[in-house]
C-alpha cells in the first residue's frame, strides 16, 4: 500500500462528497474508483467490509466508511482529514440550500429534477446492490442466509439491526463448524 498525504485523502473525500448524491449507498463505487483502481492503497474487499461495518454503527453511512477508510491509510488523522473531505461540500451545500429553500420548494423546475435525480439514484443503487451481490452471495450458504433473512424482514419486519447481528452470528457459526469439520 502507498503511503498518502493527509491532504491528499482530504482531497479524494471532497471529490466524492461532490459527487454523493443519494446517501450512502452511492458511495462504493466512488470508493472503489479513487481508492480501490486509482491510487491502490484499499482493495475491493476492504470497500465491501468497511461499507458492511458502516451499516453497523450509529450515525451516517458514508461519513462511517470514511472515517474506516480514512483510519485504515493514516489512522486517527486520516480518519478526520476523510470525514472532514466527505462532509464538506453537503455542508456547504445545506447552507446555500437552506437559505434558498423557501424559493426552491415552489419551483416548478426543481421538482421536476428532483424526479429525473431520485431515478439516478435508484440506479446507483442497484449498480452497489449488483457489485456487493457479486462479492457476497457467491456460495450456497449465503445464498440460504440470504433467502431466509429477506423473508424475516418482509414478512415479520425484522429490524435491520438485528439482521445483521444475527447474520454476523450466524455466519460466525457456520464457519467455526465448518472449520471443524474439515481440521
Amino acid at each position: 500500500m502507498q503511503k498518502i498525504s493527509l491532504l491528499e485523502i482530504y482531497l479524494i473525500f471532497l471529490k466524492i462528497g461532490i459527487q454523493l448524491l443519494g446517501g450512502g449507498y452511492v458511495i462504493l463505487p466512488l470508493l472503489n474508483k479513487y481508492l480501490v483502481k486509482e491510487k491502490q492503497i484499499l482493495t475491493e474487499e476492504e470497500v465491501i467490509d468497511y461499507f458492511a461495518l458502516s451499516q453497523c454503527v450509529p450515525g451516517i453511512i458514508a461519513g462511517n466508511i470514511s472515517m474506516f477508510t480514512g483510519y485504515k491509510v493514516r489512522k486517527t488523522l486520516g480518519a478526520l482529514a476523510a470525514i472532514a473531505g466527505v462532509v464538506t461540500t453537503p455542508f456547504i451545500a445545506i447552507v446555500v440550500l437552506a437559505h434558498l429553500l423557501t424559493n426552491l420548494v415552489s419551483n416548478e423546475i426543481v421538482e421536476s429534477a428532483f424526479y429525473g435525480i431520485k431515478i439516478a439514484v435508484i440506479i446507483l443503487v442497484l449498480l452497489t446492490l449488483k457489485e456487493m451481490w457479486a462479492k457476497s452471495v457467491n456460495s450456497k450458504f449465503t445464498y440460504i442466509l440470504f433467502i431466509i433473512l429477506f423473508t424475516l424482514m418482509l414478512l415479520l419486519k425484522l429490524s435491520p439491526a438485528v439482521a445483521v447481528v444475527s447474520s454476523a452470528l450466524i455466519a460466525f457459526i457456520y464457519f467455526k463448524i465448518k472449520e471443524k469439520i474439515n481440521a
